[in-house]
C-alpha cells in the first residue's frame, strides 16, 4: 500500500485545520515510518485493535492500512481529526476501520487483541483508561519517548528502542 495519497491529503488538510505538527512531506513520512516500525517485531494474530487518540492517523490509521485483516477502532474525540480520518477511510476504501469520535471513557467496553497509543499520556493513566478493553491475551503497544523507564518500573514490560522512540509492549495478562 502506498502512503502517497495519505501524505498529500494530510498536507492539504493540515494547512487549513492544523491536524498535526508534521508540516512537510518529510515529517509525515517520518511519522509513517515510526508508526510502521513495530510491525518488524510485533507478534500475534490480531482480530480487533484499538488506537487511543489517533490524531491525524499516527499510528492507528497507518497500521490499519498495513493490517487489512485486523479491524481497527480509531478513537479520536477531536471533530476535525475524526473527520480527516473518515475522509481517508473513504478515499482509501478501508473497510477494516471504524472511527469513533469520542473519548475512550465514553465508549462501551469490548475486548481488543491489540491496543496502541502514541504520545497521549503517562503509561499508568493510559492503562487505567484502557483497562475495560484489556483481556489476558491483549497486547498493548505504546509509542513512548525517552522517559518510558520512569513510567513502567513496576509493570512487567518489554521496550524496543529505536533512536529517540521507545516502543513499549505490555501483555494484558500482566495488567488485568
Amino acid at each position: 500500500m502506498s502512503f502517497d495519497t495519505f501524505t498529500q491529503k494530510l498536507l492539504e488538510w493540515n494547512r487549513i485545520h492544523n491536524l498535526t505538527g508534521a508540516k512537510t512531506k518529510e515529517e509525515i513520512e517520518k511519522n509513517i515510518q515510526d508508526s510502521l516500525q513495530p510491525l518488524k517485531f510485533l507478534e500475534g494474530d490480531f482480530q480487533r485493535a484499538i488506537d487511543i487518540g489517533t490524531g491525524a492517523g499516527f499510528p492507528g490509521l497507518i497500521l490499519a492500512m498495513q493490517m487489512p485483516k485486523t479491524h481497527w477502532y480509531l478513537i479520536e474525540p477531536r471533530k476535525k481529526r475524526a473527520s480527516f480520518l473518515n475522509y481517508i477511510k473513504a478515499v482509501e476504501n478501508l473497510s477494516n476501520v471504524e472511527v469513533i469520535p469520542k473519548r475512550i471513557e465514553e465508549i462501551a467496553p469490548f475486548k481488543a487483541d491489540l491496543i496502541t497509543s502514541r504520545a497521549v499520556m503517562k503509561t499508568k493513566d493510559l492503562l487505567s483508561l484502557a483497562k475495560p478493553f484489556i483481556g489476558k491475551d491483549t497486547t498493548l503497544l505504546f509509542y513512548k519517548g525517552a522517559n518510558v523507564q520512569e513510567e513502567v518500573h513496576d509493570i512487567p514490560h518489554r521496550i524496543i528502542n529505536d533512536g529517540k522512540r521507545n516502543y513499549l509492549i505490555i501483555k494484558g495478562e500482566d495488567v488485568v
